[in-house]
């Protein structure tokens, strides 16, 4: 067991919140049980998930003294827990050893993420990110995140903008812009927007190294957002004018994020900034793929 991982759940990330207005609701922790009953019957997962959440709050019984199995005091703690350890076990859910030894178990963030949005609540579960890499004559791939949950701050802008990204940059070939644009959606979530805006531009200025690289579009591996959006809008059909939106994520971050020094003023870097610049981001990305395909 990793502990550094253990820890790095929903409760205990810098920021953690569930002040959304919205608790879970009945419904939605009961469809839960109910799936991870059909996807891990068989398997020791409740045993999993019981040592995982008793190194997590200290206490190797979690609620029912009178328990006959973990299993039984797994469940009644997530019964009655608050909403922030109930979704450090939905983060759980997928580390699992089990996970990975029980069959159905490919659809779960998907199955997750439609509990969520019956119930109309304010979160979504990303998805594994997976990084393609070649050593030796032998391509292979390394799983560098987990599935987390984040939460969804404007239910249309997340539909429209910030989903549909997300399942553009789960391709292979946008591992690493995934990996900025969901530790961007994380510092967004633990109110570090400074950091946010680093990675909303680090995660714009990869797809377009790989926009390039795919399409054998002259570039350098040290330009910047700016020559790189040139040769992309030039080469992809883009009316010109659409550089001077689309370089404003690039200067956002140079003029507000913490990439740069302050110097001798500081920084006022709001939530509703730094909420800008992750759906401007995740629009742009939208269309510069769209567009370059």
């Amino acid at each position: 067991m990793q502990f550094s991982k253990l820890f790095n759940v929903f409760s205990k990330r810098p920021g953690s919140k569930t002040d959304s207005g919205k608790a879970l609701t009945a419904t939605f922790r009961n469809r839960v049980f109910m799936r991870c009953r059909d996807v891990f019957n068989g398997t020791n997962f409740w045993e999993e998930i019981h040592s995982k959440l008793s190194y997590l709050h200290g206490r190797p019984t979690l609620v029912d003294q009178n328990a006959n199995s973990p299993v039984s005091d797994a469940l009644s703690f997530l019964q009655s827990c608050n909403d922030m350890h109930f979704l450090d076990f939905l983060e759980y859910t997928f580390s699992t050893k089990a996970y990975f030894q029980a069959s159905g178990q490919s659809n779960l963030v998907a199955d997750f993420n439609e509990f969520l949005i019956q119930d109309q609540l304010p979160y979504a579960v990303t998805d594994f990110v997976w990084t393609e890499s070649r050593d030796g004559p032998y391509p292979s791939t390394t799983l560098s995140a987990y599935p987390h949950v984040i939460c969804k701050d404007s239910e249309v802008l997340y539909e429209r903008a910030i989903l549909p990204t997300l399942q553009l940059l789960r391709e292979a070939e946008f591992s690493s812009a995934n990996k900025e644009f969901l530790e961007g959606l994380e510092d967004f979530r633990k109110s570090d927007y400074g950091d946010c805006l680093t990675k909303c531009g680090s995660a714009f200025e990869s797809v377009l190294k790989i926009i390039c690289a795919r399409k054998k579009w002259p570039y350098s591996a040290t330009d910047t957002a700016s020559p790189l959006l040139k040769t992309v809008v030039a080469n992809s059909g883009l009316e010109s004018f659409f550089e001077q939106p689309l370089i404003l994520i690039a200067t956002i971050r140079n003029k507000l994020s913490k990439s740069h020094g302050a110097g001798p003023s500081s920084r006022q870097v709001t939530k509703a900034k730094a909420e800008y610049a992750v759906n401007a981001t995740a629009a742009a990305i939208l269309l510069v793929v769209s567009e370059s395909r």
